[in-house]
Formats: C-alpha cells, sequence, structure tokens
C-alpha cells in the first residue's frame, strides 16, 4: 500500500520536473531585450553630466537599488 502510495508520488514529481526540461528543448534559444531613452538635452550637456562619478548615484541602478551602499572615489572626477 505505502509504496504505491510512494511510486504514484515519484512519478507526480518525474513529471513535474520533466515538464519544464521537455519545454526547453522546443524554445527558442535566442534572446534579445532593449530599452530606450530620449533626454531632451544637448549631447555635451548630458556627456558633461555623466562623465563625473558623483552624478552617477542620481542615476545608476546599483546605487538606486541599495542607497546604504558605501563607495570611495580617488583621484580627478570627470
Amino acid at each position: 500500500m505505502i509504496m504505491k502510495i510512494l511510486k504514484k508520488i515519484l512519478i507526480v514529481l518525474a513529471i513535474i520536473i520533466a515538464i519544464p526540461l521537455i519545454t526547453a528543448i522546443f524554445v527558442s534559444k535566442d534572446f534579445s531585450a532593449q530599452s530606450e531613452i530620449t533626454i531632451n538635452k544637448p549631447k555635451q550637456e548630458v556627456f558633461n553630466y555623466v562623465k563625473m562619478l558623483k552624478n552617477q548615484d542620481n542615476f545608476g541602478v546599483w546605487q538606486l537599488s541599495d542607497p546604504q551602499m558605501k563607495k570611495t572615489e580617488q583621484g580627478v572626477d570627470g
């Protein structure tokens, strides 16, 4: 009795594991992601802003996701 239940559980688990693996065989291997943003400022003004390391805290993904992050900078900025 217990063996039959255990066998059914193992079969269900095997099916649950096999479905994503079999599906992955037939899914396209190519993946592409793009994003675009338009900044309504002159190119030189944007470049002068972005090149300064101190300004990167205002738009960097990692800085925005962890405001408690500690970082140090040495040398001339820009």
